[in-house]
């Protein structure tokens, strides 16, 4: 199965290297290095989504108006974020719709 989940994750990967192009710290290292500081480092994107989300959403709670957009690209974020982790850790698409229907009992 290679549906647009898969292609996604392709594409993310393509996008969203860890190399020592981007990531000085990452010269020399090993393969197994380069994963844990990938999974470390999507650990810190997964935090600072989940901030801006919630930096948003407090602020609605003290009256300002709801940011709809800021949210929506904050979403579209978390969303990179599970993508790139999942193809670190070779889950396809196939593989997370099971999970889902798993967690849920239910089958889409």
């Amino acid at each position: 199965m290679e549906g647009n989940i898969d292609k996604l994750i392709k594409l993310i990967a393509k996008h969203f290297v860890f190399d020592e192009e981007v990531y000085p710290e990452l010269k020399g290292a090993s393969e197994e290095q380069r994963l844990k500081f990938a999974i470390r480092h999507s650990a810190l994107h997964f935090a600072k989504t989940a901030g801006k989300i919630a930096a948003t959403s407090e602020d609605t709670d003290h009256g300002r108006e709801i940011q709809i957009a800021e949210l929506k690209i904050n979403v579209s974020k978390a969303l990179i974020n599970v993508l790139r982790l999942a193809e670190l850790l070779n889950i396809t698409e196939e593989d997370l719709i099971h999970a889902v229907e798993k967690k849920y009992d239910d089958q889409i």
